[in-house]
């Protein structure tokens, strides 16, 4: 279920910041579940929407909306001691939403709880160039790239493109 199916409140503006971030050593796929139900749960009536991937310990974010909003929940992030490392990568004014609705790439979908897997989506979607999963800017794609290609085993799957 993705946000732009729920009720969400909309901001004048949005703000935009995207990290990276180191999972804590040992983070299980309870704790991974528990990241993405707790996202699902509280982003929509705050009018936070973005993207989160998760892949071999890093994790890359990007949260959009009103920018109280998106400070008062990276703050949070932040604090969260399954997230270490914390690394801003941009933040800022943007002119439209990279992802109008919240989702989760994770590569091993299938070993995610039931529950969560509706939320998730596999991230070897993210590898064709024109991919929607990548989001909506073209500034938010490119770093999409850049983290998967990050990896060998996308970098030698991926091809030029945006």
């Amino acid at each position: 279920m993705k946000t732009k199916d729920l009720k969400m409140k909309q901001p004048a503006s949005i703000h935009r910041l995207v990290y990276l971030s180191d999972g804590k050593p040992g983070l299980s796929k309870a704790d991974l579940t528990a990241i993405l139900e707790k996202a699902r749960r509280n982003n929509p009536s705050k009018g936070l929407t973005g993207l989160l991937l998760y892949h071999e310990g890093r994790f890359f974010q990007v949260l959009e909306g009103d920018m109280a909003q998106v400070m008062a929940c990276f703050s949070k992030i932040m604090m969260d001691p399954r997230h270490t490392s914390v690394a801003i990568l941009t933040a800022g004014p943007a002119e439209a939403r990279a992802f109008p609705g919240w989702s989760m790439g994770y590569a091993e979908v299938d070993e995610l709880p039931t529950m969560a897997r509706s939320a998730a989506f596999s991230i070897y979607d993210l590898i064709p160039p024109n991919s929607q999963r990548r989001g909506e800017d073209e500034d938010v794609r490119k770093q999409v790239r850049s983290f998967l290609a990050s990896y060998e085993q996308f970098n030698s799957q991926m091809k030029t493109g945006s």
